[in-house]
Order: structure tokens, then C-alpha cells, then sequence
């Protein structure tokens, strides 16, 4: 299955593909086994804790602005009995309401939005460690299979040096190769080790002797760069929805210290006769105009605005940089597949073929082996930062999601 979008974008072939859409949270029902691992994270929980609070907070704000007030009062007066009863309404001329209303809608969706970013970053930081895990894990793989082509080597020179064919040098350069691949190999099982506690921390119910697995490739077959995309970006919507919002607050206190009028109606009793008033209040804001307040909110939705421009910018050439980076890099490991091909299997049959034929000598076979062993780990490197960069670029265009692992 194809995922494209028009005007050519990123074309993703996963065999199965799903763009998650967030409306409060993730679908429980869609997560693959790395979106549950995700979901545990104490971050994402509070993530989501905030986003309720935030939907109740936005639903609170579509009840009226001004309650009715209730008023009684009772007195003796000789034998009579004076009371009344009235209620007030302050009325909301202005309609804060509706203002109100939107900015609790304008607030959750940018609730929503930072749910979204943190699951992509997190999504993309649990790809990467698991990408970083396989690379050592191989890594120490050609390392120990490298002690093993040396421990037989020096069992072979050893006898050799017995019968007189070879000098004591030989042996020497053997040991010297196998103590430095020891420590290579210890280097290489500390950053295994250290990748493997990464997994742990991210992703909580992942054991190395069931792994995770990661397809050999993501299934990027084309890369370009969608403007749509970078538009509904995670982060930049957060952006743009905190501008919508400071300027629905700039208008709110626009409104907020207009008068509103108070209009109250009372019923009661005095002595033998009966009362009905009518009550009107307006408050004068004369000595105050509270003209400062609402410029103070107009600047604030200006550097809001501001802030919007500067995240969409940042996010456009950060995604142009990946890109380059992505496309560089993705040409330099399918060189390196192609030299690669059919040849590390031969090369090391070979090699020993020569030297045992005596074609070359234990040192310039040393040499080789060492330099065929270099080649296969920059070979693994060049593909780890190429799955890496894959990742980065998914991520800076929010396509992260696409990704059903």
C-alpha cells in the first residue's frame, strides 16, 4: 500500500500503512505494539491528563459569563412585617460567550496538537534507539566473528611456527590484532549495553531476547518536501493556535471592561401594602478606562503572531536541511551496498586462501583483515545514520505517524 499526497511528497510502502488522527487522544484500538509501549510513558499520561482538564476547561467556558443573584431581605417594623424578594441579572451586552467559547475550542485543539508532537517525538526516539541497539548489536557481531577468524588464525600459525614454516613474528602480530579487537569488542558491548537500557527506559516491556523489529527499510522510496505538511505540522500548529488564542484575548479585553448592565426585578410586602421594583445599575468606568490592559493584549497577540512566523520558518528549513541530509546520505550507502554486494563472504575466502597458499604474508593479511572488518562497520554506521536520518526527516514534517510499527 502507497501513501502519497498530491503535488508529490514523501511516498511511504510499508505493506500496511494508517495516518493517525488524534481528536482528544490516540485511539486505543489502532496502536500497534511501539504506540502501547509509547502510551505508557509518564509524559504522554500527563500529556493526556492536561488535554482532559483542558476539555473540561473548554466546556466551562460555553456556560453564561454572568450568574443571576438572588436577594431577600426581611425587618419588623411594630406590628407590621416588611420583606421583599428580587433577583438581578447582569447582562452580557458584549457577548463574552461566544469569545469565551472559542477560546476554550482554540485552546483545546492546541492541547491536541502538543499530545500529537509529543507521541512523533517520542515515536521517533523509540525508532532511533531501536535503530541504535541493532547497529551495536551488529557491530559486535563482526567484532566477535573477527576474534574468532584470529583465534584460528593463531592456532594455524602456531603450528605452523612448530613445523618451522613460520617465525615468531607472526605470532606476535596475531596477538597483537586479537588485544586490540578485544577491546574493540568491549567497546562495542558497552555501547550495546547502553543502547539496551535506552530500549528499557522507552519502551517498558521490550526484553533483547524477543526484540522489537524494525524493517531493514522504512519504505521511502521518494523524498520531497510537502509545504501542506509543514502547514498542519504538529508544532507549528501549536504555535498558531497560541496566536489564535492571544488574539481572541485581545478582543475579550476589548469587551471585558465595557459596562455591562444590571437589571433586577423584587416583589415584597410593606406594612399592609404590596411592593414591586425594578432596579437598573451600569458601572462608569471613569476613573479608569483600562486602555492600557487592552494594549498590553493587543501586543501580546503581535508577538504571538511573531513567535507563529518564526516556528513555521524555522520548521520549513529544518525540514529543507533534512532533506538534504536524507538524500545525501542514502546516496552514499547505496554506493557503499553496491561495492558491498557478493564481496563479504569472498573477500574473507580469499584472503585466507592467499595466505595460506602463501601469497602474501601474515602481516599484509593482518592488514587485511582488519581493513575488510573497518569496511563492514562503517558499512553498518553508514547505514545506521542513514535510518537515522530517514527518522529526522519523517519527524521534521510531522509524517512520523505514518510510520504503523
Amino acid at each position: 500500500m502507497y501513501i502519497s499526497s498530491k503535488n508529490t511528497g514523501v511516498v511511504l510502502s510499508l505493506g500496511v500503512l494508517v495516518c493517525f488522527s488524534y481528536s482528544a487522544v490516540a485511539k486505543e484500538n489502532s496502536q500497534t505494539w511501539l504506540d502501547a509501549q509509547i502510551n505508557k510513558d509518564p509524559e504522554v499520561v500527563k500529556a493526556k491528563a492536561l488535554l482532559q482538564a483542558t476539555n473540561h476547561q473548554a466546556k466551562s467556558l460555553t456556560q453564561a459569563v454572568y450568574n443571576p443573584d438572588f436577594e431577600a431581605s426581611y425587618e419588623k417594623e411594630g406590628d407590621f412585617d416588611n420583606f421583599s424578594i428580587g433577583l438581578s441579572q447582569t447582562i452580557d451586552v458584549w457577548d463574552k460567550q461566544s469569545i469565551n467559547k472559542t477560546i476554550g475550542e482554540i485552546d483545546l485543539y492546541g492541547r491536541q496538537q502538543q499530545l500529537l508532537s509529543l507521541l512523533e517525538s517520542k515515536k521517533a526516539k523509540a525508532i532511533s534507539t531501536l535503530i541504535n541497539w541493532y547497529s551495536a548489536k551488529e557491530s559486535v557481531h563482526i567484532a566477535i566473528e573477527r576474534e574468532k577468524q584470529l583465534q584460528t588464525l593463531l592456532d594455524i600459525v602456531e603450528e605452523k611456527r612448530s613445523a618451522g614454516i613460520l617465525g615468531p613474528l607472526d605470532a606476535e602480530l596475531v596477538y597483537l590484532n586479537l588485544s586490540q579487537v578485544l577491546n574493540e569488542i568491549a567497546q562495542y558491548q558497552i555501547g550495546l549495553t547502553n543502547a539496551e537500557v535506552k530500549i528499557q527506559e522507552l519502551l517498558p516491556d521490550w526484553i533483547s531476547e524477543k526484540p522489537y523489529l524494525i524493517p531493514r527499510k522504512l519504505g521511502i522510496s521518494t523524498y520531497s518536501i510537502n509545504t501542506e505538511w509543514i502547514d498542519k505540522h504538529p508544532d507549528v500548529q501549536v504555535a498558531k493556535a497560541e496566536w489564535h488564542v492571544q488574539q481572541e484575548q485581545a478582543k475579550l479585553s476589548s469587551i471585558e471592561y465595557k459596562a455591562n448592565p444590571t437589571v433586577g426585578l423584587s416583589a415584597g410586602q410593606n406594612g399592609e401594602e404590596n411592593t414591586l421594583g425594578l432596579t437598573f445599575s451600569m458601572p462608569l468606568n471613569i476613573r479608569n478606562n483600562y486602555s492600557d490592559s487592552i494594549k498590553a493584549a493587543h501586543s501580546e497577540a503581535n508577538a504571538a503572531e511573531a513567535n507563529f512566523r518564526a516556528i513555521y520558518r524555522k520548521q520549513t528549513f529544518e525540514a529543507k536541511a533534512n532533506y538534504e541530509s536524507v538524500v545525501t546520505i542514502k546516496k552514499y550507502y547505496q554506493q557503499w551496498q553496491r561495492l558491498i554486494s557478493g564481496r563479504v563472504e569472498n573477500s574473507a575466502k580469499l584472503l585466507k586462501k592467499r595466505w595460506e597458499a602463501g601469497d602474501m604474508n601474515t602481516s599484509d593479511y593482518m592488514l587485511a583483515l582488519n581493513q575488510r572488518s573497518e569496511g563492514l562497520q562503517a558499512g553498518i554506521q553508514l547505514e545506521k545514520q542513514f535510518k537515522l536520518a530517514e527518522i529526522e526527516f519523517l519527524l521534521s514534517i510531522g509524517q512520523i505517524s505514518k510510520l504503523r510499527l
